[in-house]
């Protein structure tokens, strides 16, 4: 492609919605395992490489069915701005728990690709553990 034409293209992904508009990130997420379930629901902006906690266990995560503090797994998620394009954005999230004995282990670690108004979502369960974990994410325009 010669110099003329890329510069177009640069020039048209300037010029695009996720470009040029102040956007948002909405997350929803939900953690299901042995009888509780700790959601989070949140919006958020990103930085191209800079990783953002969007929710850790003291401050937004809630509790249901037994209600219980004490039964309360401590997680932290983030998010990672990768790439923005004239069509999408591509998004590293990871969510970990502390166990018992202090050390983090990682429960997801997907990358999401999503557009302008067009929720993507990830979910993933693990049968041993009687786990599951719901993520969906929405960019939306401010």
């Amino acid at each position: 492609m010669n110099d003329w034409g890329k510069g177009l293209v640069l020039f048209s992904a300037f010029l695009s919605p996720l470009a040029m508009a102040d956007w948002l990130l909405d997350v929803d997420f939900e953690l299901s395992s042995a009888g509780m379930t700790q959601t989070v629901n949140t919006s958020l902006s990103l930085l191209p490489g800079e990783e953002t906690v969007f929710f850790g266990t003291d401050n937004e995560v809630f509790f249901g069915f037994n209600n219980e503090s004490t039964n309360r797994r401590e997680l932290v998620g983030s998010a990672e701005l990768l790439e923005v394009s004239a069509e999408e954005v591509k998004i590293a999230f990871k969510v970990q728990e502390r166990l018992d004995d202090g050390a983090w282990r990682t429960i997801i670690s997907p990358t999401i690709s999503t557009g302008l108004n067009s929720p993507a979502s990830f979910e993933s369960s693990d049968g041993d553990a009687d786990e599951q974990v719901k993520l969906k994410v929405e960019v939306t325009s401010v």
